[in-house]
């Protein structure tokens, strides 16, 4: 992994750190009030920060994983993030073998989106895509019950008091493998800021859920 993909990944490791619980991660926030914090602790915990990162093979990230105290917990193929990210490039999606690459350190977990690089250039578009607005990275929120209220709930708490907006979603049959999957519904927002994209990991298939969400985001 090159020196620019490392920088990102130690930024977003120390952004984890900071980040104890959903009380400590937005209290600091422009707009925020008691009792939407106090929502979102009873809702919400902290569950992960990702990235998506080009390693030359995937392989070679577990070095760079171990050198900084993490262990890899598992792989799993991403279904996600390879749509928008072959949707935003114009790509076939057989094109972008995206895994998923879970880690853990001392109690702090981490998603690395790993897309290998090889000797293609076909994805030298999304290289430098990614790296100039940090589209994939993001904080994920862990819904605790997830249901259409609960869900939509939170995530109009968001938008109504924390400037974020509707950033898609998707399903993944490979992650809460017990629960039938796992939905995500993805937040952002334009201002500049730790984090400026959420995701709401809600364990379980919420196909209604998703619709709403999706109609819901421009473009």
């Amino acid at each position: 992994m090159d020196e620019e993909d490392e920088r990102r990944f130690d930024l977003l490791v120390r952004r984890l750190v900071a980040a104890k619980g959903c009380r400590e991660m937005f209290t600091t926030q422009r707009g925020v009030t008691d009792s939407a914090l106090a929502a979102l602790e009873r809702h919400c915990r902290v569950d992960h920060a990702a990235i998506l990162l080009f390693p030359r093979r995937t392989a070679d990230l577990s070095g760079v994983l171990r050198s900084r105290g993490f262990e890899i917990v598992r792989t799993c193929p991403s279904t996600v993030v390879r749509a928008r990210l072959a949707g935003r490039y114009r790509l076939d999606p057989a094109s972008l073998p995206v895994q998923i690459v879970h880690a853990a350190r001392d109690g702090a977990a981490i998603e690395v989106f790993a897309l290998p690089r090889e000797d293609r250039t076909a994805i030298d578009a999304v290289v430098a895509g990614e790296r100039a607005r940090d589209d994939e990275s993001h904080l994920a929120l862990q819904v605790l019950r997830p249901d259409e209220v609960v869900i939509l709930g939170i995530a109009r708490l968001l938008t109504s008091l924390l400037g974020f907006a509707a950033d898609g979603g998707g399903f993944n049959p490979h992650e809460d493998a017990e629960h039938g999957g796992r939905t995500v519904l993805y937040l952002r927002r334009p201002r500049a800021g730790w984090p400026r994209r959420v995701e709401l990991a809600c364990a379980g298939r919420h196909p209604s859920t998703l619709r709403l969400w999706e109609a819901r985001t421009d473009g």
